[in-house]
């Protein structure tokens, strides 16, 4: 049963994962990209305005399973892996266009960018779920996306 169980767990987290990539990639194509940045790095701050919202995910399946399984799930760590270097792909990809036109500054590569927006906006939905000074990780990610500004 704890079988059936797990295998239930990890589809359910590898479907959540297809329906946020879709989501990402979708908020990530359009112009100007750092509005869309802030807005998907913001989402972990502002889940008590969102909770109502049937359509958006409450927290992250993915950082839970991180939290819950890795390291010593051998699949879920591989599920969790892909999703991040997926996400960090799509941002990178994003970035890289950002680039390009000039949105974004190029003093650091948009893979090392993309890496540091990951490690925002997980470690930020871990923490909301202890409580959060709203006021004051909505600053810190007003920051980091400021940090990307050309």
């Amino acid at each position: 049963m704890v079988t059936r169980q797990r295998r239930f767990y990890l589809d359910a987290v590898r479907l959540y994962w297809e329906v946020y990539e879709r989501h990402l990639k979708t908020a990530l194509d359009t112009a100007p990209l750092l509005p869309a940045l802030r807005e998907i790095l913001t989402h972990p701050a502002r889940l008590d305005e969102l909770i109502s919202d049937v359509g958006v995910p409450q927290g992250c399946l993915v950082g839970n399973t991180t939290a819950e399984l890795v390291p010593q799930d051998a699949e879920a760590t591989e599920v969790v892996t892909r999703s991040y270097r997926r996400f960090t792909e799509i941002i990178t990809d994003a970035l890289r266009r950002a680039q390009a036109a000039g949105e974004v500054t190029a003093n650091s590569s948009p893979e090392a960018q993309a890496q540091l927006l990951l490690y925002i906006v997980q470690g930020l939905s871990l923490v909301s779920r202890a409580g959060l000074d709203q006021s004051a990780a909505l600053a810190a990610i007003d920051t980091a996306v400021d940090g990307l500004r050309a």
